[in-house]
This record gives structure tokens, sequence and C-alpha cells, in this order.
């Protein structure tokens, strides 16, 4: 969790200078010293005692066990969030082909909260993210049909290309909700039942995006 989660999120800031690497830097060190504290005093019996020297100071057997607390739900929820989105959009360039390293455009997270983690996204998904609170205004458009070729095929037969045709001319109201009847080749001919479906896409300040939920949060991405 630690390597897949904080430290692929953290690695930005690690190859930078100032204040944010040094907080990088700090969580990193408590977290591998006190995991690697307690590892070794549970094999400090079999373990050489110089593995303990090389990390930390005195004796293995002199040390207590590891006792730390870090309780903040609030820290704890934004970073999942974090971590969800970041996975959710490394799981679309995935499908889309993309390598996890690949330019990705813009992308902008709509959250409910006021937590701006644009820089440790940005850079882990390597994109232009804009982190923003207010709702999504999206509009859903019709941007292509998709016809079951099977009903069409077996309706139709040798005029399945022309129902497609006049199918592709019919404005997008009626994409959306089918007419009984169409005109092909001169003739009006009845639409059956699940012959074709509208796809739709979503535009947003007037460029086409795609969208990526997770939970209430609503992630969208615009190419380059």
């Amino acid at each position: 969790m630690l390597a897949d989660n904080y430290i692929e999120l953290a690695k930005g800031r690690l190859y930078t200078e100032g204040a944010s690497r040094k907080s990088a830097c700090r969580v990193l060190y408590t977290a591998v010293r006190l995991r690697s504290a307690g590892c070794l005093r549970r094999l400090s019996r079999t373990l050489p005692r110089k593995c303990y020297s090389y990390l930390h100071k005195g004796s293995v057997h002199k040390q207590p066990w590891v006792d730390f607390t870090f309780d903040d739900p609030a820290a704890k929820a934004e970073g999942d969030l974090l971590v969800k989105i970041v996975a959710e959009v490394r799981k679309y360039k995935h499908d889309k082909g993309l390598a996890l390293n690949a330019p990705l455009g813009k992308v902008t997270v709509y959250a409910p909260h006021t937590t701006n983690d644009e820089n440790d996204t940005a850079r882990t998904i390597n994109a232009d993210v804009h982190w923003r609170t207010d709702k999504a205004h999206l509009d859903k458009v019709v941007s292509g049909i998709d016809f079951n070729r099977s009903v069409v095929g077996k309706t139709f037969r040798k005029d399945a290309a022309a129902f497609m045709a006049a199918v592709k001319a019919l404005p997008p109201k009626d994409l959306e909700h089918p007419p009984k009847t169409i005109k092909v080749n001169g003739k009006d001919m009845d639409v059956p039942e699940g012959a074709f479906a509208p796809q739709y896409s979503y535009v947003e300040e007037g460029a086409k995006v795609d969208m990526i939920t997770v939970g209430d949060v609503i992630v969208t991405v615009a190419g380059k």
C-alpha cells in the first residue's frame, strides 16, 4: 500500500526541492522507520544486530515495541479519494491503450470538498489537472449510432444498408426517440425494436470530454 499509493503520488515532490519535498520525505522516513523497526525487533533473535544498527541507534534488544497512533478520519478520507481517482484515471488510460506515463491533456476533478490535490495528481497521471468544488455542467449529446446488425440484417436484408443510411440522416431527437416508421428506398418501413441505439458523448465548455465517476466525484478528460 505504501509503494502503490503514497510513494506513487508523492514521487513528483521527491524529485523537486522545497517544503513539499521535505514533507514527503518526513512521511516516508516515519513510515519506513516504524515498519523496519518493528520487523527487525521481531526478528532480533535470529537476525544479526548489525542490521538494526544501520537504521537506528542503540541495541535492538533494548527497544520498546512500536507504538504509533495517527487518527485523522478527514485526512484518511481525502487520501482514499485521491487514490481512487488516480486508479480510475489509470484504468481509463489502460482501456484507451495509453501508457501510464503518456500525457493525457486536461483533467478536471469536480469534488464536493475544498481540498486541492492538483499537484500530486497531475504528476502521477501526467496531465493538466484542475480541481474544482462546483458542480460539473456537462451537455450530453448524440455522437454516433450503435446498430444491432442481427436485427437490421434479419429484418431488412438487401435493404439493410439503405435502412442504416436513413437512420444516420435522422435528427438527434429521433435517434433518442425512434419513429415508428422510416422511409427506405422510397417506402415507409416499420422500425423494429432494438434495431439501433444512440451513442452519447459529453461536452464541457464547448469541448468534447470523456467522463469518469468516482463515487460522487466527476472527472472529465479532454484530449490534447
